[in-house]
């Protein structure tokens, strides 16, 4: 299947690792200029200069998706360098504690908030500024299947992600008259840092957990609850993004599409 993402320029936030470096990768071997945006810029310039020997092509910006004037900068580094913004990849995210919502401190909440769902605003307001007067672009946002099911211990990152899916369906319908398209995809079952840190939450919290390792929990977890009985990987969601960002996909607008191996079935 041809993509026709050649030569299109995509922002990927959070490239620099986990699934933003798969779909940094993704994205550069169907043909994209592809800026890898992160905070931990050294790792940005590794995945670019991993794809730029592959013979691709590619940036690493230095982002904090968070504030204001860091996305305005990185918006403005890629528009003075390559005249656009054709893709945006809004992947940053994570969670900063593992807790009972009586347990969590504000700060905790507001940290998880901001990483998931500030850094989806900020990042989609600063390219679609690019992208209307165009009357082009995709807009891609990185929610979790924990944005369509409350889980114990993970409230601040389920209250976040299930607005990410709420802001795509807006810009979704406030976009569509310039022919921008906004999605969502959720990732099921990838080992990440973040799911680490759950999983060592429940050790904590539960005594029949505390002999396993948190990789056990994690693999109890995926098989009791997945159809396919395996986890996904960072591939596996670039893989939809790629198809998202495509003209395969120029019909498709305000869906939350699971990657899950069906965990998920709505």
């Amino acid at each position: 299947m041809d993509l026709k993402i050649e030569g299109k320029i995509a922002i990927v936030t959070g490239g620099g690792n986990g699934i933003g470096r798969a779909i940094v990768k993704r994205l550069a071997a169907e043909g994209a200029v592809v800026v890898a945006a992160d905070i931990d810029v050294a790792a940005a310039e590794k995945v670019v200069a991993e794809i730029e020997a592959d013979g691709g092509k590619g940036k690493a910006i230095k982002l904090d998706a968070t504030d204001e004037t860091s996305v305005k900068e990185m918006a403005k580094t890629c528009l003075d360098e390559f005249g656009q913004i054709d893709i945006l990849v809004n992947n940053v995210g994570g969670g900063e504690a593992s807790a009972f919502v009586v347990d969590y401190t504000a700060d905790n909440w507001d940290k998880t908030i901001d990483m998931n769902l500030r850094s989806t605003f900020l990042c989609s307001q600063a390219a679609a500024r690019d992208m209307i007067p165009r009357r082009s672009g995709r807009i891609i946002n990185i929610s979790s299947i924990a944005g369509k099911n409350g889980e114990p211990l993970m409230g601040a990152y389920c209250a976040s992600k299930f607005g990410v899916i709420g802001l795509t369906q807006t810009m979704a319908r406030e976009f569509g008259r310039f022919a921008i398209t906004v999605n969502a995809v959720c990732p099921g079952y990838v080992w990440t840092p973040a799911w680490e840190g759950l999983a060592q939450g429940l050790k904590d919290k539960f005594e029949v957990l505390k002999d396993k390792s948190t990789e056990e929990i994690f693999k109890a977890r995926v098989k009791s609850v997945t159809p396919l009985g395996h986890p996904q990987t960072g591939e596996d969601i670039a893989s939809m993004v790629a198809y998202l960002a495509s003209e395969e996909a120029k019909n498709i607008t305000g869906q939350a599409i699971n990657v899950d191996g069906g965990a998920v079935t709505h």
